[in-house]
């Protein structure tokens, strides 16, 4: 929750922070919104801010509201629940390899640690948050850049608002 009229401060990045760490769904919801002069474009600024401070939580819904005024509250429960079924979303086994096969044709993975990584297959082992298990020939030649484009791509494929993505590398014996 961040207060519209003092901005982001930084205890609201450490609680986000602990969210992040506990791999929990988020709802970023800004409240006092009553208290901030609306002008033409002052809820896209704020939230351009809000996606700047917090470009790693692209994924997660934002909502304006007053609890005081209660307007916008009703925006806030259908967030929640979409970002509570996100969390809990079950991937088929035979779709995810098809996402992964065509990932991998969209864009080979790079050169990274002395090979090229190779994916087998993978299975998402868990929900809440949704995790997957890719089975690889060295989990070395994962680059960050290229583990990020696979869960972009599940977050094009899949409704995953508001949910952390896991992605497990384990070499195929």
């Amino acid at each position: 929750v961040i207060d519209a009229s003092e901005g982001i401060q930084q205890q609201d990045k450490h609680v986000v922070g602990y969210a992040l760490d506990a791999h929990k769904a988020i709802v970023i919801v800004v409240n006092k919104w009553d208290l901030v002069p609306h002008e033409q474009n002052s809820m896209s600024e704020f939230t351009k801010k809000i996606r700047n401070e917090f470009k790693f939580l692209d994924y997660a819904p934002i909502v304006y509201l007053s609890a005081k005024n209660k307007s916008r509250i009703a925006t806030l429960f259908p967030e929640i629940d979409l970002a509570y079924s996100s969390y809990t979303y079950r991937v088929a086994t035979s779709t995810l390899n098809e996402i992964l096969q065509d990932a991998q044709i969209i864009n080979p993975p790079p050169d990274f640690n002395g090979g090229r990584l190779k994916i087998y297959f993978g299975n998402q082992v868990a929900s809440c948050p949704p995790t997957f298990v890719l089975f690889v020939n060295s989990p070395n030649y994962m680059h960050f850049s290229y583990q990020r484009f696979l869960e972009n791509r599940l977050r094009d494929c899949f409704e995953f608002t508001g949910s952390p993505i896991k992605i497990i590398c384990r070499e195929r014996k």
